[in-house]
């Protein structure tokens, strides 16, 4: 069976279609369409038409939350107050459709074989861009809560009072955590030029990604506390940072009672999977809920 995985972002959409070994044997990227969703399905369906090889379920990621059984999704990034775009895609597409979010997406396939995550039980997985992402694995099965619509790990609070967010809370890790923040932090300097500019050893930059970096790892070592999980997985565009970025976040971590750097170096990784990640992903949670979709 064919699976169309699509990660539906702010800017493009990408879409694959999968085989039944996870291997992608087609690819295209467009241009996402904000606002309307009943265009963004249109689009999805022509690419599904367009194809070489003909889909027979779709697997979709989005930047938002996706409340069950409702159906209704909630993105900001995709300007969607509350659509119920799985029914709609299925309706025009006449396929059976599984929905998620993009970081629960992201997860799963860092779950498939060569992934951070792969052979493990229990996971965190953040994902640092625009804003802050985030999805469980517990007993090797992704954990969404009641409603399908917990690991909102973007909006725990690290700093009572703090910052507003988008979400109307104030002090959300993503305040400060994310690539906005690094850029707030660096004094304008897009997240990209921090990191290389830090690379080459500039001071002012060095000392931005220090300050971003140990709010980080306030996020990270508050999530090992509760979770004690195998693998606590950094993605998104922030991740790129790699190793410089896993060295500013030890270099933080302060000793605790039940826990030391050496636990939290063991456990912090990067996730692999690249570009294609949501694709992947979305695919796969398409067939692992085929069950529940067919």
């Amino acid at each position: 069976m064919y699976i169309a995985g699509i990660d539906v972002g702010a800017t493009n959409l990408k879409f694959g279609i999968f085989d039944e070994a996870g291997e992608m044997v087609h690819m295209r990227v467009v241009r996402s369409i904000q606002g309307n969703p009943e265009d963004t399905a249109a689009q999805i369906d022509g690419l599904i038409r367009e194809a070489p090889v003909r889909a027979e379920m779709i697997g979709v990621g989005v930047p938002g939350t996706v409340f069950m059984p409702s159906g209704l999704v909630y993105s900001g990034n995709l300007k969607w107050p509350g659509v119920k775009f799985a029914e709609m895609l299925s309706q025009i597409t006449s396929l059976p459709v599984w929905l998620d979010n993009d970081a629960q997406a992201a997860l799963a396939a860092e779950t498939l074989p060569g992934g951070a995550c792969f052979g493990v039980e229990n996971a965190v997985y953040l994902t640092l861009g625009t804003g802050v992402g985030g999805a469980l694995l517990i007993g090797g099965k992704p954990w969404r809560g009641h409603d399908n619509s917990g690991a909102e790990l973007g909006h725990f609070i690290t700093h009572a009072g703090g910052l507003k967010c988008g979400c109307g809370m104030y002090g959300c890790f993503e305040m400060y955590a994310s690539a906005g923040a690094l850029y707030r932090m660096s004094g304008g300097v897009r997240a990209r030029s921090v990191i290389d500019r830090a690379r080459a050893g500039d001071e002012k930059m060095k000392r931005a990604l220090h300050t971003y970096a140990r709010e980080v790892a306030n996020g990270v070592c508050s999530l090992y506390m509760i979770f004690r999980p195998q693998a606590i997985v950094l993605g998104g565009g922030v991740s790129a940072a790699g190793d410089i970025l896993k060295k500013e976040i030890l270099s933080t971590v302060r000793p605790a009672y039940n826990f030391s750097r050496d636990d939290i170096a063991a456990v912090l990784r990067f996730a692999v999977m690249g570009n294609n990640a949501g694709m992947a992903g979305a695919a796969a949670l398409a067939r692992m809920n085929m069950s529940r979709i067919l």
